[in-house]
């Protein structure tokens, strides 16, 4: 899908574009610059399903198998561990 830029810098939202995030007429949305150039279209405070978080920061993370509960223990009794062996003001 394109869009085209008018002569002041504005582009129209089709009605498609408007669905998908989940806006109509004279709602706000949140435009983000990402990284790589691209931009991340929102609707600014839509609250979402939780389900709608996943794959979220595949962006930043890459493809990763999530972690059992178990694991997630072990990572963060491992970082408390960490933390008490360097004490705290080695993490600033």
């Amino acid at each position: 899908m394109y869009l085209t830029l008018t002569r002041n810098g504005q582009f129209t939202v089709n009605k498609f574009l408007m669905e998908h995030i989940g806006v109509k007429l004279g709602d706000p949305i949140s435009v983000r610059a990402m990284p790589d150039g691209s931009f991340s279209v929102t609707a600014r405070n839509k609250k979402r399903p939780l389900s709608e978080m996943r794959g979220a920061f595949r962006h930043i993370f890459g493809d990763v198998d999530p972690l059992s509960l178990e694991d997630m223990d072990q990572t963060i009794s491992e970082g408390y561990t960490n933390v008490g062996k360097t004490g705290l003001d080695d993490l600033k």
